[in-house]
């Protein structure tokens, strides 16, 4: 597998390739139903060198199972998140509840604006019955991938942004939507049968910030993006004088 572009960038973990409904790859990690399952672990994990996946039973955290595709997990397993996710439960909120239930996340001023997110998120069924994750340079061990996840730092980022349009003339190719950490797979599975699809940011939660790798922001765009961007690398903005200047500190 080329892996050119990890050189080019000084990426320090693999592009990881998310498979949907994916039943024959032999993961070397699998999530648990015994435990709350958070999505982004098992691509970290994927990005560091092995095959993971996770299916319906796993997937029972409501976030995740929205971001991994399975469905409306926030109907399935928490319904009132738009609650949690504004100004909280409050005096309604059991004593022994966590600051998040009691005080929200106050993403959203109140339960109706969450409500409207929650309503225009672009649920989607394409993980079952089971999502695989794996690095780069074990895709021919599992096949072609639906959708490319890259976790970079900001530098990074900025190129990858920019070789969106390097062959399509276009300024926006790239969305950074609101959601949690795993719901840029949601959003770039919407992506994958548009005619123009656009790549997609994430990693903004901040209450999973915290969790997350410091500085670093992730990509995932579909695969036909990902083609794309791997066409005549040598001509472009990583083999700049301009790029070489980024290089020395990365």
């Amino acid at each position: 597998m080329n892996n050119k572009i990890v050189e080019m960038l000084h990426l320090d973990l693999e592009p990881v390739g998310i498979f949907f409904g994916n039943t024959s790859a032999i993961c070397e990690l699998e999530a648990s139903p015994q435990k709350r399952n958070c999505v982004i672990p098992f691509v970290l994990t994927a990005a560091k060198g092995k095959i993971t996946s996770i299916d319906e039973n796993g997937c029972n955290c409501p976030g995740g199972a929205v971001g991994a595709c399975f469905g409306d997990g926030f109907t399935r397993l928490n319904p009132n998140i738009h609650v949690m996710l504004s100004q909280g439960f409050g005096e309604n909120a059991p004593a022994e509840a966590p600051p998040m239930l009691k005080e929200g996340e106050r993403f959203f001023c109140d339960a109706e604006t969450a409500l409207k997110w929650r309503n225009n998120m672009p649920f989607s069924d394409k993980a079952y019955p089971r999502i695989v994750f794996a690095p780069l340079s074990r895709w021919p061990e599992v096949g072609t991938p639906d959708l490319v996840f890259i976790f970079a730092n900001a530098d990074q980022i900025s190129a990858l942004v920019t070789m969106q349009g390097f062959h399509n003339g276009k300024a926006v190719n790239t969305l950074a939507p609101f959601g949690a950490a795993c719901h840029s797979i949601v959003y770039a599975a919407e992506q994958i049968d548009k005619e123009e699809p656009y790549a997609i940011m994430g990693l903004f939660d901040i209450s999973q910030r915290s969790a997350a790798i410091k500085d670093y922001l992730s990509m995932t765009m579909p695969y036909k993006l990902w083609e794309d961007m791997m066409k005549d690398l040598d001509k472009s903005c990583l083999t700049t004088h301009s790029w070489e200047k980024i290089e020395e500190r990365l």
